[in-house]
């Protein structure tokens, strides 16, 4: 039995093969390049030489390829019983800057392939051993986002469908567990993003290490939600208690102000 991780060469991603390799899973690695999940699993390798790690190239937005890792793993006999949702896609400023491209693919990695390859592998387990799935959403996910409408609205529906799913699947010893952090400091936008946000991009991010622990030890213990640090849990908390249309108002100042400061492209431009 393996550790499937989807995104694996990305920053969050190579954070939880880091993880996953400490506790000794044996881990098969997906991403959209095979090239740099092979560099990623010698170098995993040098520390861990005692694992097996596999390496399959997938496009989450690719029908024939989330099809094709699944048969890939059936002929080699390849079983899964913890598989991290960890891809996804970010596209962040003006809805109507984004191109139709940009539009749908940010539905099809995050909803529709995410969902596709977890309802396969499940299908696909074997049902005498129990399957452990953890998700990764984001705080994005509670609130309606202007400026980052695409991408919170695919991750309120990943929040959404997972925590159904945990209540449905149980019974089945399918325990699903979703982590939703705050901004993670894993590429050069990132940063940049999170820097121009101020006080609150400092306080509310965590580290790409921080949520691979914390999503692996709430997974364990089969929780069903999990927030990364107590200043967001309380964000959390006081939001339930404004209207949707606030929240959005809200929201939406804090990253047209961050975009502003970064030149975000804006739609009139393209």
């Amino acid at each position: 039995m393996a550790t499937l991780i989807t995104g694996a060469t990305g920053g969050l991603g190579n954070a939880f093969v880091n993880e996953c390799a400490k506790k000794g899973d044996d881990l098969v690695l997906t991403g959209t390049n095979q090239q740099r999940l092979e560099t990623l699993a010698a170098r995993v390798k040098e520390s861990y030489p005692e694992l097996s790690i596999v390496c399959k190239a997938c496009d989450l937005s690719k029908e024939e390829e989330r099809k094709a890792l699944v048969d890939f793993l059936a002929e080699n006999k390849i079983g899964i019983d913890f598989l991290i949702n960890n891809a996804g896609y970010i596209a962040e400023g003006e809805f109507l800057a984004h191109s139709d491209e940009e539009v749908m693919k940010i539905v099809r990695v995050n909803c529709e392939g995410t969902i596709d390859l977890t309802q396969k592998i499940i299908k696909a387990r074997d049902k005498s051993q129990p399957l452990n799935i953890l998700t990764v959403a984001s705080m994005a996910g509670y609130y309606p986002m202007p400026y980052m409408a695409m991408y919170a609205a695919t991750k309120a529906f990943l929040k959404s469908i997972m925590v159904a799913l945990s209540v449905e699947l149980k019974d089945k010893q399918v325990y699903i567990t979703t982590i939703c952090p705050s901004g993670i400091p894993t590429s050069d936008a990132m940063k940049e993003a999170i820097k121009a946000q101020g006080f609150n991009g400092k306080i509310t991010m965590s580290t790409p290490e921080e949520v691979a622990k914390l999503g692996l030890k709430a997974m364990k213990k089969h929780k069903t939600v999990v927030i990364p640090k107590s200043i967001n849990r309380f964000v959390r908390f006081v939001s339930r208690f404004a209207s949707e249309k606030g929240l959005a108002k809200t929201t939406g100042k804090m990253w047209k102000k961050s975009q502003d400061k970064r030149n975000f492209k804006k739609a009139e431009d393209k």
